[in-house]
């Protein structure tokens, strides 16, 4: 056995902390597109790793839109 190995599984980490930091490092990445010119190569890339970011968290919760805002509504009306 190596030093670097151990019983512990490559999946077995703190997913809400990760998620937690994703969504900052998120939102940071949107603050900072905002100052950006919206075609720039550096606007792109931002958008690349949002979608990474996106796309990860989908992977750690099975929820397309974990880090979107979540619409408020009125229930359907009854008839």
């Amino acid at each position: 056995m190596s030093a670097g190995s151990s019983s512990q599984s490559p999946n077995d980490f703190d997913r809400a902390t990760v998620l937690a930091a994703l969504g900052e490092a998120r939102l940071s990445l949107i603050a900072a597109k905002r100052r950006m010119r919206p075609k720039s190569g550096l606007s792109r890339s931002a958008d690349a790793l949002i979608c990474e970011i996106d796309e990860f968290a989908l992977i750690l919760t099975g929820a397309q839109d974990y880090f979107h805002l979540k619409a408020h509504g009125t229930p359907a009306r009854q008839s």
